[in-house]
């Protein structure tokens, strides 16, 4: 009777098991990765009763993880915790997006831009005549199904 060849296909399948269910736990996992959001002017401030009708900002990829074409636009939000009656608003995918090198930096990016009509209930709860520093977070998903996010800090004037 040989005991070691039975040992040695139970260690094997152990083996096997073991790899296997840690590539399923980390494929499983969907991470959220890092975006560069940025504004340019006049968009590096939000006048809500003044200026355009509208706010962008412009999200473009880290070293390259992911595609600024694979971007599902429709799945794209603007959060604000805290600062309105709602925390978060969805880009209106209907109107045209546009992608270019705003800031020439050589990497392509994607403004979107929302209606100040859409961005009063994020900043509903905020008052005063004074500006508010403001951190708001883009985020969205690409047709692959990376989920990509990315912060800007601007200046919110109320009144003016």
């Amino acid at each position: 009777m040989n005991i070691r060849p039975a040992f040695k296909t139970a260690f094997l399948i152990l083996s096997i098991a073991t790899i296997g269910s840690l590539s399923w736990s980390t494929s499983a996992e969907s991470q959220t990765i890092p975006a560069r959001a940025f504004v340019v002017p006049p968009h590096h401030e939000i006048r809500m009763t003044s200026g355009s009708t509208a706010w962008c900002v412009n999200v473009e990829p880290i070293n390259g993880n992911f595609q600024v074409t694979d971007v599902n636009f429709c799945t794209v939000v603007l959060i604000s915790p805290g600062t309105g009656s709602v925390s978060q608003i969805s880009y209106d995918c209907t109107k045209p997006t546009v992608v270019m090198d705003a800031d020439f930096n050589g990497v392509q990016d994607i403004r979107f831009c929302f209606l100040k009509t859409a961005l009063q209930p994020l900043f509903d709860n905020l008052h005063g005549a004074k500006p508010k520093t403001v951190t708001l977070t883009i985020q969205g998903t690409t047709f692959s199904g990376q989920t990509f996010t990315g912060s800007v800090t601007v200046q919110l004037y109320l009144h003016g």
